[in-house]
């Protein structure tokens, strides 16, 4: 028992004490507070595993499903067929849905990130990571039903940083290239998944004695591979600035010199024709470069600027007619123009224009989509008054927007995938809310929105094939029949 003496005592001192607490809390500044790396399985995660850094990219294959039933359609890499994110197939979108929207088709868990969806053969590629075996898995499934038929994986360790996957495989009828977060390609027969070649651009073409050999970039590889008349080309920054591999045999055909030593970016290769000449065009961390895409002089640097340079840039470059190109940077870098001129000798490449976010059309993540002389973005969250709006610029000024869709239409945070088919867009928000526009020149019209699902950073650039769209969120991965005939 506290006697009465005692007790007022205790008393005391507590009130003492707690007096102390608060003086010394508000006389110091305690935030922020530290941050600390997750412990394995506090946040109900398996323990972590270490495995050796000795991967074997492609080791692992697992036959699921039979294949069901042929659907006419395709979207085969990045973009689409023609690299422009727009669908030509001979596929009318339906004119309206009901209050639900596209009716969907199926569904499927994909492990967390923003890897789009490649189509071909009636047939679904989407590179994967497995958290829980710790795996990048490349996934086939049925177009049609959503049954999956196969899949072809590897163990490569790592740690989630705003997700895992965030490339879209390159399909032709004879072969699918991939490339994993860390920089792992792998090459493998569409249909069967057979195993052709593999590539770890991290040990192959690092620089010895850096980190990764400054070959993955922040956040880990955005870049989506290349398949043109058979040969894979693949921006590895370090040793080599550029590669093709002819797909076949995994042979290594040309290399393109990195005397700047430029570095991967998240955003891919385009090919375009500049003054008549074909040529992989590609903004690097470092500068931005024209590289021959045939002839004799296949992987010859044609042209680099470093005149645009930001630290991170994840959308692709983007041609604008007369010999210029559009190029975009993340976290507010904005955009710029850069026109490439030739003197019947020899390319240039000179930056005519650029300007911030909140100055100009720009893009932190997604490709903007030129149609005949209009370019349509999704400006990102630190672009001023115009922030997070549907913008619509002529190609020849890309400081003064002539449309955009008002402060009272907003899309999450500029991040979503658009794409059009038509004279419609189909455009995706971060909580998987789906638009549909119609298109009149340099103005759109909203015909509709639909709550997909309850999503969560839907970025995933989107698919169309025939009538059937697939889309994604952080954890889901959907198809939509958009067609005419539901």
């Amino acid at each position: 028992m506290i006697s009465g003496k005692n007790s007022t005592f205790l008393t005391a001192f507590t009130a003492l004490c707690f007096t102390g607490l608060i003086v010394w809390w508000f006389a110091d500044d305690h935030y922020p507070a530290d941050l600390y790396l997750r412990v394995p399985g506090m946040d109900n995660r398996p323990p972590a595993v270490e495995r050796s850094e000795n991967i074997i990219v492609g080791e692992f294959f697992d036959t699921l499903g039979l294949f069901d039933e042929s659907v006419p359609g395709e979207w085969p890499r990045f973009r689409g067929n023609d690299f422009d994110n727009i669908s030509k197939e001979p596929f009318d979108l339906a004119e309206k849905w009901d209050s639900s929207g596209p009716p969907v088709v199926w569904k499927v868990s994909v492990g967390e990130g923003y890897a789009g969806a490649a189509v071909k053969n009636s047939r679904v590629y989407v590179l994967d990571y497995n958290e829980r075996r710790k795996a990048d898995m490349l996934r086939c499934f049925s177009l049609k039903s959503g049954t999956e038929l196969w899949r072809r994986w590897y163990n490569v360790d790592m740690k989630r940083n705003h997700g895992y996957s965030r490339t879209i495989p390159a399909v032709t009828d004879d072969y699918l290239v991939t490339i994993g977060p860390r920089s792992h390609v792998m090459c493998v027969e569409p249909l069967t998944g057979n195993l052709l070649w593999t590539i770890d651009i991290e040990k192959e073409y690092g620089i010895p004695g850096t980190d990764k050999g400054k070959i993955t970039p922040d956040f880990y590889s955005g870049q989506c591979p290349l398949i043109d008349e058979g040969v894979a080309v693949i921006a590895t920054g370090g040793k080599a600035l550029m590669i093709g591999v002819r797909c076949s045999d995994g042979k290594v055909l040309w290399q393109t010199p990195n005397r700047d030593s430029m570095r991967m970016s998240h955003g891919s290769i385009m090919p375009m024709t500049i003054h008549g000449k074909k040529m992989y065009v590609y903004n690097a961390v470092g500068g931005v470069v024209g590289v021959s895409a045939q002839g004799e002089d296949a992987g010859k640097l044609l042209w680099r600027t470093k005149e645009w340079s930001p630290a991170t840039t994840a959308a692709s470059p983007l041609y604008l007619g007369n010999n210029e190109i559009a190029v975009f940077g993340s976290y507010g870098a904005g955009g710029a123009k850069i026109k490439i001129d030739f003197d019947g000798a020899n390319y240039s490449a000179v930056v005519v224009e650029s300007h911030k976010a909140m100055e100009g059309l720009s893009s932190d993540q997604q490709t903007p989509i030129r149609l005949g002389d209009y370019v349509w973005s999704v400006l990102p969250e630190n672009a001023g008054p115009l922030k997070k709006q549907l913008v619509c610029y002529h190609r020849s000024d890309l400081r003064t927007p002539v449309w955009s869709s008002g402060k009272d239409m907003r899309f999450g945070r500029g991040l979503g995938p658009y794409i059009v088919k038509g004279d419609r867009m189909l455009l995706l928000d971060d909580d998987a809310n789906l638009y549909d526009f119609r298109i009149n020149g340099p103005s759109a019209e909203l015909l509709g929105q639909y709550k997909i699902l309850d999503g969560i950073e839907a970025w995933g650039p989107m698919a169309l094939a025939g009538n059937y769209l697939i889309m994604r969120d952080a954890r889901n991965m959907l198809c939509l029949n958009v067609g005419v005939n539901n």
